[in-house]
């Protein structure tokens, strides 16, 4: 099982998204991205400087690894906080099952990934670091 702990942490280190837009681009690129990321099953938890995404808040009380959304000035970042942390005993307290939770994780940031293209147009910079399939 430390195998597969191991694989999933190392994949959801790689998860590193930024983009660069003016701050009008940035309010709706946000709204785009809640939306999108709520339809994969993960909810919206608000952050002092953006959103975690997660199943439920006992992720967050466990300390498990989820998705982080922040914005600062004109850039918006999406990173995977704690990929360290992931452990299958807090999963299995939590009820999740590693493969399912963090196949979800990745699948949210490649739904992410597909909006930050789509302003790619608009975008001062843009950094897509995600794990391969």
């Amino acid at each position: 099982m430390l195998n597969i702990v191991n694989l999933y942490r190392k994949k959801l280190g790689k998860i590193h998204l930024t983009i660069a837009l003016a701050p009008e681009a940035i309010q709706s690129l946000t709204r785009d991205v809640v939306k999108e990321v709520e339809k994969t099953g993960l909810k919206a938890m608000i952050r002092a400087d953006g959103y975690a995404f997660m199943k439920s808040s006992i992720v967050g009380e466990l300390g498990l690894p989820h998705l982080r959304y922040a914005v600062v000035e004109d850039k918006a970042m999406v990173w995977v906080r704690a990929p360290y942390r992931l452990s299958k005993e807090l999963l299995t307290l939590a009820g999740y099952d590693i493969r399912e939770y963090c196949e979800e994780i990745i699948e949210a940031a490649r739904e992410i990934a597909k909006i930050f293209r789509k302003y790619e147009d608009r975008a001062i910079g843009l950094n897509i670091e995600l794990p391969e399939r």
